[in-house]
Parts: C-alpha cells; sequence; structure tokens
C-alpha cells in the first residue's frame, strides 16, 4: 500500500460520494456511497477491490455517516487513521469571490465557506458538514476545498 493517499469526499445535501485513491499510481483503492442522511432508510455501500459491503439503518447526520465510512475501511483491513492519508480533498460547490483555487481549509476559510451558503442553499451546509466530520475524524490531516466554480475563473 502506497504511503500517500488522497481521500476525496463529496458531501451532497442527503448523501456523501467518496473514493481513497492513490494519486502517485493514479488508482482508486476504495470507494463509496452514503445515502438518505436524515432519513431512517439510510444506506452504505462500500467498496474495496472485489469487496462490496452495505449499511443499512437511519444516518442521523454526515458525521454519523463519515463514522460509519470509516468503520466500513476498518473492517476490510484498512483504518484510515493508519493508512497513510495525507490529504482529504473536498467539492466544494461555490467559492464565492473569494475562492477561485484549491484552499487548504482553516477555520476561516470553513467561516467562509459557511457565509456562502446562500448561494448554493441545498449544496454548501453540506459542503461544510463534511469538512467539519472530516476535520473530527482525521484532525491531523490537511483538508483542502476545491470549489467548482474555480473553473471558471480566468
Amino acid at each position: 500500500m502506497s504511503a500517500t493517499l488522497v481521500l476525496v469526499i463529496n458531501s451532497g445535501s442527503s448523501s456523501i460520494k467518496y473514493q481513497l485513491v492513490d494519486p502517485v499510481a493514479g488508482d482508486v483503492l476504495a470507494s463509496g456511497l452514503v445515502e438518505r442522511i436524515g432519513e431512517q432508510d439510510g444506506a452504505v455501500r462500500h467498496r474495496r477491490g472485489t469487496l462490496t459491503t452495505e449499511h443499512r439503518g437511519a444516518i442521523e447526520d454526515h458525521t454519523a455517516g463519515l463514522r460509519l465510512v470509516f468503520d466500513m475501511f476498518a473492517e476490510t483491513g484498512q483504518d484510515l487513521a493508519d493508512a497513510g492519508v495525507r490529504a482529504v480533498g473536498h467539492r466544494v460547490v461555490h467559492g464565492g469571490d473569494e475562492f477561485n483555487a484549491p484552499m487548504l481549509v482553516d477555520d476561516e476559510v470553513l467561516a467562509a465557506i459557511s457565509r456562502l451558503r446562500m448561494l448554493a442553499p441545498l449544496h454548501m451546509p453540506a459542503n461544510a458538514a463534511g469538512i467539519e466530520s472530516a476535520r473530527t475524524l482525521l484532525p491531523d490531516v490537511p483538508q483542502v476545498a476545491v470549489f467548482d466554480t474555480a473553473f471558471f475563473h480566468s
């Protein structure tokens, strides 16, 4: 296993899509989907190699969803805290006038993302929740926000 891995997270209003990638080799080592966050019939589907595991049941919020993802990594033999994850990349829908390139997330960047919620009210709160959850679960790993709108800046 590579010592340099990146966890990529796309937190939506009621879902989380994720991949664990080896950026050097260009390989996707694992991927999955958390669906129906906030519903009683939530579901997680986790794929690692040829192994697929699933969870069904209530998923209270994005933090609970990511905790389930981390548990599923551990159950399939890959504890993310010890797996060599060097960064977590987050898709963020809108950077407003403040962000036109990827940003290392600190408290100020996270606060700005939260302030921009009116630009995409369905997605931005979920984007912020995903970042907050990942910061809690991997506190020593840099979090990077990548803004969809940065593509349109020159």
